[in-house]
C-alpha cells in the first residue's frame, strides 16, 4: 500500500448518517474528523486512510455502540456502495461476486487489499484481509463482513450460512453475544486474521440477483475507473472539481469556495497548504486549462473572459500572459497553425 492510498467518502456517509439521530454528535464527528458535509456530498471526494480511521473511531465513541458496524450493516440499503456493489449483485454466482469485490475494492479503498481463498483441500473457502493498510479501522472490516453476509444470505439461491468469523483486533468489551447472534456462527477475535469462512460449495451457487446484461455493461466502467492514475490529495481534488463548475461566479473566489465546502477560508488555505497546493495556485491551474480548451473551441476572447471569472478581458489577458508568456490571441494563432499542419500532414498520407 502507498501513501497516496484513498478511502472514498462512500464508505463515510453510513457513519455521518448513524450519528444523525445523537444529539451534537455530527457537529463533533466533523470537527474531530476534518470533514465536512458537502465533502460526503461529492461522490468523486475522497479521504486518507488515517482520516477514515479516526472517523470510524470518532463515530463508534459519540455513537456509543461499540457494535455499531452491525447496526450500520442492518440499516444499509441496497445499492449505498455503488457501482462496485452492482457489478457483485449482478454475478452470475457467489464465487464471481466475491471476485468482483475483491478485484474492484480499490475503487471504494485501496488502501487495504481482500482476498478470496480457495484451499486445495479441505471444504471451506474464505474471504480474506490479505494486507492491511497503514491505519487500520478494525470496524470498516466488521462492516465489510457483515454486509458480505447479510446479502448473501438474501441473493444466494438456496440461502448461505457462514462458517467461522475472524478478526485480528480484540472483541468489543461485552458485545461478543451480539456478534454469535449476527453472524449465526462462532466469531473468534484476536484471530491469526480477518476472515469470513464459508462452505466452499457456496461458491458455485447462483445468485438471484444475476444480471448479464448489467454487467456488461458495468464492467468495462469499472476497468476503467480502476485504471485511473492516483489522484490528488482529497481536499486538493475536490476544490479543483469544485472550481471547474463555479469559475463563472463569484463563488470561484476563496471565500465563496470555502463556504461552498462547509470549511472558513482560513481553515480552507490551512488544509490546502497541509497538502501541499495553495487556493490560488488551483484556480490559476484551473483557469489556464479551461482558458487552452476554450480559446480552441473557437470562443471569443471576451466570452473565454467571462467563463473564467475575470472582471474584464483586459485581466484575462494579463494573466494568460503570465501564465503562456503568449496572449489568448497569439495562442489561438499558434494553435490554429498547428492545426493546419497536422491536416497538411494527414491530406499527404
Amino acid at each position: 500500500m502507498t501513501s497516496r492510498a484513498k478511502v472514498s467518502v462512500i464508505l463515510v456517509r453510513p457513519l455521518a448518517q448513524a450519528l444523525e439521530p445523537v444529539s451534537g454528535a455530527l457537529e463533533r464527528f466533523w470537527r474531530a474528523t476534518d470533514l465536512t458535509p458537502a465533502m460526503l456530498l461529492d461522490p468523486e471526494a475522497r479521504l486518507s486512510p488515517a482520516q477514515f480511521c479516526v472517523a470510524w473511531a470518532e463515530a463508534t465513541r459519540l455513537s456509543g455502540d461499540p457494535a455499531l458496524a452491525l447496526r450500520i450493516a442492518e440499516a444499509t440499503p441496497p445499492g449505498t456502495f455503488g457501482i462496485v456493489e452492482y457489478l457483485c449483485r449482478s454475478a452470475p454466482t457467489l464465487r464471481e461476486a466475491l471476485s468482483q469485490w475483491v478485484r474492484y475494492l480499490g475503487l471504494l479503498d485501496d488502501s487495504v487489499e481482500v482476498g478470496l481463498v480457495e484451499p486445495r483441500v479441505g471444504a471451506t473457502a474464505a474471504l480474506r484481509v490479505i494486507e492491511e493498510g497503514e491505519a487500520p479501522a478494525p470496524a470498516a472490516h466488521e462492516l465489510c463482513l457483515a454486509l458480505i453476509l447479510l446479502n448473501a444470505r438474501h441473493m444466494v439461491a438456496g440461502g448461505f450460512r457462514a462458517t467461522e468469523v475472524r478478526f485480528s483486533h480484540p472483541a468489543p468489551e461485552g458485545r461478543l453475544d451480539r456478534y454469535r447472534s449476527f453472524f449465526g456462527t462462532a466469531v473468534r477475535f484476536e484471530a491469526e486474521g480477518t476472515e469470513l469462512v464459508f462452505p466452499r460449495s457456496a461458491l458455485d451457487a447462483p445468485l438471484t440477483t444475476a444480471d448479464p446484461n448489467l454487467l456488461a455493461i458495468l464492467l468495462p466502467m469499472a476497468e476503467t475507473r480502476r485504471g485511473r492514475p492516483p489522484s490528488d490529495p482529497p481536499l486538493t481534488d475536490q476544490v479543483r472539481r469544485a472550481l471547474r463548475a463555479a469559475l463563472s461566479s463569484d463563488d470561484a473566489r476563496l471565500s465563496g469556495m470555502a463556504k461552498r465546502l462547509g470549511l472558513t477560508a482560513r481553515s480552507l488555505q490551512r488544509r490546502l497548504r497541509d497538502e501541499g497546493s495553495s487556493f490560488q495556485a488551483l484556480r490559476d491551474e484551473t483557469r489556464r486549462t479551461l482558458a487552452e480548451r476554450y480559446l480552441g473551441e473557437s470562443l471569443s476572447v471576451a466570452e473565454v473572459s467571462f467563463l473564467l471569472g475575470f472582471s474584464e478581458p483586459s485581466a484575462f489577458f494579463r494573466a494568460f500572459k503570465r501564465w503562456t508568456g503568449l496572449t489568448p490571441i497569439e495562442r489561438r494563432t499558434e494553435m490554429a497553425r498547428g492545426d493546419r499542419a497536422a491536416g497538411a500532414s494527414i491530406a499527404s498520407i
